[in-house]
C-alpha cells in the first residue's frame, strides 16, 4: 500500500496541468478502493462546487450537464463545507443525499465517501467515490483516501496557480495582439520577447525575431537598438518621444514611449516600447 501511495505521489507531482493531475488522483483512488464511479469537485471563484473530473458509467452525461453544486449541498457539499470526511453506506437513508444528479443521469448511487482536499486550512474541493464494489466503505478506505487527498492538495494548488498564470498570460497576449499600436519587449538579457502584429507591420519585420538578441534582430534600425541599449543601461524610460527610421526607401516618423518591465519585488526584467507611425500626421 505504501508503494502505491508513493507512486501516486510521484505521478501527481510530475505535471502542472490541472486536469491531468485530477485524472491521475481520481483514477488511482477508484482503483485502490474498488469503486464503480467517482469525481473530483473543486470550489470555483463564485464559491460553487464544480465537477472538474468525473469517472464511471454515465460520467459523459454528467460532464455535458455542467452541474454546479451549492456549498453545503449534498454529501460532498457537506464534506467541503465542514472540512471533514463524510461516509454514507446507504444514501437512501441519508437526508443529505441529493437525488437530482441520479435522476438527471440515470445512475444509481448506493454508497458514497467524500474526502475534502485541504491546504493550509483552505478547502480546495473533495474526492468523491461512489458505490464500492465489495461491500461498504471502511475506516481503512477513509484512511487511504485521506492520505491521497493530503498528498494531492499541494499538487492541485500548484496546478491551479499554473493554470491561472497561463490564462493571465494568454489574456495579456490577446491584449497585445489586438493593440492598435506597435509593441516590442526586450528582457534584461537583451532577448526580444514580444513583437505584436502592428509592430511587425509598421517596421516590416517578421515576428520570428522573437528569441533573438535585439542588437541583431533590429540591426536595420540603429535608432531602436540605441534606444533599448540606453533604457536597459540607464533604467530611465522615455515618454512621448519621436524618432526617424528608414524602411526600404521610405522615411518614417515614429512616436514612442518606453517602459521598464518590473517584477513584484521591483527588479527590472526588461523594457517595453509602445509606438505608432505618425508620418502622415507630421506632414
Amino acid at each position: 500500500m505504501e508503494k502505491n501511495l508513493f507512486e501516486i505521489a510521484q505521478s501527481i507531482s510530475s505535471t502542472l496541468h490541472l486536469d491531468k493531475v485530477l485524472e491521475i488522483i481520481l483514477d488511482e483512488s477508484i482503483k485502490l478502493i474498488g469503486c464503480e464511479a467517482g469525481s473530483i469537485i473543486l470550489v470555483n471563484s463564485e464559491n460553487f462546487l464544480d465537477f472538474r473530473v468525473v469517472k464511471g458509467e454515465k460520467s459523459a452525461i454528467l460532464k455535458d450537464l455542467n452541474v454546479k453544486i451549492k456549498m453545503n449541498d449534498g454529501i460532498v457539499g457537506v464534506a467541503v463545507q465542514t472540512g471533514r470526511v463524510v461516509v454514507v453506506n446507504n444514501v437512501q437513508d441519508d437526508v443529505r443525499f441529493k437525488k437530482d444528479i441520479d435522476w438527471l443521469t440515470g445512475f444509481t448511487t448506493k454508497s458514497v465517501i467524500a474526502v475534502p482536499v485541504i491546504i493550509k486550512d483552505k478547502v480546495l474541493g473533495a474526492i468523491e467515490l461512489i458505490n464500492k464494489k465489495s461491500g461498504s466503505f471502511t475506516d481503512k478506505d477513509t484512511e487511504i483516501i485521506s492520505l491521497i487527498a493530503s498528498q494531492s492538495a499541494v499538487a492541485i494548488e500548484n496546478a491551479r496557480l499554473y493554470e491561472e498564470i497561463y490564462m493571465l498570460k494568454e489574456y495579456m497576449n490577446d491584449i497585445l495582439e489586438s493593440m492598435p499600436g506597435g509593441f516590442i519587449a526586450v528582457d534584461s538579457r537583451g532577448k526580444i520577447t514580444n513583437i505584436n502584429p502592428r509592430a511587425a507591420e509598421i517596421l516590416n519585420i517578421p515576428k520570428e525575431l522573437v528569441g533573438e538578441n535585439y542588437t541583431t534582430g533590429f540591426i536595420r534600425f540603429s535608432e531602436i537598438v540605441e534606444l533599448f541599449q540606453s533604457v536597459l543601461t540607464k533604467a530611465e524610460p522615455h515618454t512621448r518621444r519621436e524618432m526617424q527610421i528608414t524602411i526600404g526607401n521610405k522615411h518614417k516618423i515614429i512616436g514612442y514611449s518606453t517602459q521598464l518591465i518590473k517584477d513584484t519585488s521591483g527588479k527590472t526584467k526588461g523594457v517595453g516600447m509602445i509606438f505608432q507611425d505618425i508620418t502622415d500626421i507630421k506632414k
